[in-house]
């Protein structure tokens, strides 16, 4: 591991443990009610009341982000890729919030732009990664090429 990924790789860690963290327990109090907001702002939407959502943000985001820091924990050769995933699914989540309760001020559109935020850091730091993990293979790999003239 190269200087310029440990903190890319740590800043990936942070992030999907914050996500776990964070996600897993909302997800489970949207379906169990505890700390639940209204279901009067899902009228006219998709969903009827937060078991929908509530599995998605659990399963889904939250379960995503277990699986992505669990694997970069083990510095496992698919952690990568989850964290582009559980980047894109929660970017996802927070696109299909807004479609369908709107941005409403205070704590809900702040909620929203953070975890869209956390997303796109999740997604920008994963292909910081790739992207220096292919420059040091590269110079590793012509490292002992032979000159050209």
């Amino acid at each position: 591991m190269t200087r310029a990924q440990r903190p890319l790789r740590f800043l990936l860690i942070a992030l999907t443990l914050f996500l776990a963290l964070s996600a897993v327990p909302g997800g489970i109090s949207l379906l169990v009610g505890i700390n639940a907001p209204p279901v009067e702002p899902l009228k006219g939407s998709v969903f009827s009341d937060f078991l929908l959502p509530g599995l998605a943000l659990l399963v889904l985001v939250g379960g995503s982000a277990v699986v992505a820091a669990v694997l970069l924990l083990r510095k496992s050769r698919f952690a990568v890729v989850l964290a582009i995933t559980t980047g894109l699914i929660v970017m996802s989540f927070e696109f299909v919030e807004v479609i369908a309760i709107g941005s409403p001020p205070g704590p809900a559109r702040s909620m929203q732009i953070l975890y869209f935020g956390v997303g796109v850091a999740l997604v920008a730091a994963a292909l910081g990664l790739l992207l220096t993990d292919g420059a040091a293979v590269g110079a590793t790999m012509t490292a002992g090429a032979p000159e050209r003239s």
